[in-house]
């Protein structure tokens, strides 16, 4: 079987001048391929298509994406019109289990979802009995979209409002606005419960809160999570369903693994249930770069200060190098961002100094509100496209408008145009958030090319232990209290990550087989071991 999409966006017959119905051998032969009326996209038939693929190579605009797919790949849930993305196959959510879903950015984990929700109309033709079944049965639902909404708090369960520590005011931060959305999904009495990446700008303690809240409030109900932090998936899900295909043109979801076994799978690139190779190498997890040999001084800062109202803020003094990657560790609310702003001169320190160099600044939260297409705003020289764009796969973006773009798409391509500017310094404020597994790693490799190639120092604040693990060659570690002070230094990336869950009573080990973390359950053997030890992080 092959499936052929068309992007709308991109695809300009009046300007190539008809060019794929020209050169397709169907078309050649008299048949009608592909077809295109007057100024309208082109329309490709499936079943004519040999899957030659000379119309998507000549295409000048990379409007045409035939692919062929797996032998069985199994029941069309949804597509949203023809020579448009498709799913195949359903997560049929268990009542008792939390589900989770994995799977790469535009492979169809939102779109399994949103049928779910009854946002979209799925196929009823020719599925498995279960899932006609399942679809067509009765049931409440609560849902909480991949996109953060306003919140009343008037409208939430106290005991939720206690327990997350949610407080009503005006303006809320990322972190606590995503708070407000779970706590609305949780308040709602439902038989079935939508959360569509609920990590997203939390620290790791809220994280584990919210995990902890999921696990005992919806214990008997079907739930359904899709999460990108794999530890955090490990802990909270029974099973996975993984997802499959190729993104935004197809997505397949698998059968129903057990959490370990199916995490530990989409890993290793190969699905042995469906016997299906995602991708040719394995994702491994290694743990923390070499620490810089501080040989060349690029910046340092002596000891800063900044009271914002209630809140105070202390640095200890330092020195960044050049080739070096500093990680950035704390609980929200705890001044990071406001220490970044600070490097980045967004704002002005009470006391203290930072040096001067040319800078470049990813902020924290991201306003798409510009109507212009992405290929006109990202650079035309300097190597952008090979050392940048192609990496991050920039280019299927060109063609749409930036106030059109997913969250993922958003985040990438702010990284994108941060990592174009000529800098010695590079700050980049929550770079793994909407991003799936593939593109985190490939910010690490694209992100330490840079550094190197360019002598240059890159500061990094996330709350993904993974990336900051592998990337950090130190790490400057927040503690303090939340929204009251914060205190930071520069310390070496074991020890801060070490402290950093420690702080929290919360333990992690990794995988022998993958080497990703994993939370360990509290009171649990193997927390207790590793907490007389004092290893909260253990890397055997």
């Amino acid at each position: 079987m092959r499936i052929a999409v068309i992007d709308e966006g991109r695809c300009e017959p009046k300007k190539c001048q008809n060019l794929c119905m020209k050169v397709c051998p169907r078309n050649k032969l008299g048949e009608e391929c592909i077809k295109i009326d007057g100024d309208s996209c082109a329309v490709i038939d499936e079943q004519l298509c040999v899957g030659c693929g000379i119309c998507a190579n000549r295409c000048p605009f990379k409007a045409i994406k035939i692919v062929n797919t797996p032998e069985k790949i199994g029941s069309l849930i949804h597509r949203y019109g023809e020579n448009k993305f498709a799913l195949y196959n359903f997560p049929v959510p268990k009542k008792g289990n939390i589900i989770g879903l994995v799977g790469r950015n535009g492979i169809g984990k939102s779109t399994a979802v949103k049928v779910l929700a009854g946002e979209l109309k799925p196929n009823l033709d020719d599925l498995p009995t279960i899932i006609k079944v399942y679809l067509k049965g009765e049931r409440t639902l609560s849902y909480k979209p991949q996109v953060l909404n306003p919140v009343d708090v008037d409208e939430l369960d106290k005991s939720i409002i206690k327990e997350l520590n949610i407080t009503k005011k005006n303006n809320y931060s990322g972190g606590e606005l995503q708070a407000l959305n779970i706590a609305l999904c949780l308040s709602k009495e439902a038989d079935l419960y939508l959360l569509d990446e609920p990590s997203s700008y939390l620290d790791v303690i809220s994280r584990m809160k919210i995990m902890n809240l999921l696990k005992s409030r919806l214990k008997d109900k079907e739930v359904i999570v899709v999460e990108h932090d794999l530890a955090l998936l490990d802990y909270i899900a029974d099973e996975v369903y993984l997802l499959y295909g190729s993104p935004g043109i197809y997505g397949v979801v698998s059968t129903l693994y057990p959490s370990l076994r199916g995490i530990n799978s989409y890993l290793n690139g190969y699905l042995p249930a469906e016997n299906v190779r995602l991708r040719r190498e394995k994702i491994t997890f290694g743990f923390g770069m070499q620490e810089n040999m501080k040989i060349d001084k690029l910046i340092s800062f002596t000891n800063i200060e900044k009271k914002q109202g209630n809140f105070r803020l202390r640095v200890k003094k330092g020195e960044l190098y050049k080739k070096e990657i500093l990680g950035v560790l704390g609980p929200n609310a705890i001044g990071k961002t406001t220490f970044m702003e600070i490097l980045a001169n967004k704002i002005e320190a009470d006391k203290g100094k930072v040096g001067k160099v040319s800078i470049a600044y990813k902020p924290q939260y991201l306003h798409p509100d510009s109507s212009d297409l992405v290929e006109d705003i990202i650079p035309k020289t300097g190597g952008f496209r090979e050392q940048i764009s192609y990496p991050f796969h920039l280019e299927t973006l060109y063609k749409k408008r930036v106030d059109e773009l997913s969250g993922g798409e958003l985040q990438t391509l702010a990284i994108a145009l941060c990592l174009s500017k000529n800098a010695d310094l590079y700050l980049l404020d929550e770079p793994s958030a909407f991003l799936d597994i593939e593109h985190r790693l490939q910010l690490v490799k694209v992100l330490q090319r840079i550094i190197e190639n360019k002598g240059a120092t890159a500061v990094i604040v996330d709350h993904d232990l993974h990336l900051l693990s592998q990337i950090s060659n130190r790490i400057l570690f927040f503690t303090g209290k939340p929204s009251r002070s914060g205190d930071a230094e520069i310390i070496s990336t074991y020890e801060a990550l070490n402290n950093f869950l420690r702080n929290f009573n919360i333990t992690f080990r990794r995988d022998p087989e993958t080497g990703r973390f994993k939370a360990n359950k509290f009171g649990s053997q193997l927390d207790i071991e590793q907490k007389k030890r004092k290893e909260f992080l253990s890397l055997d």
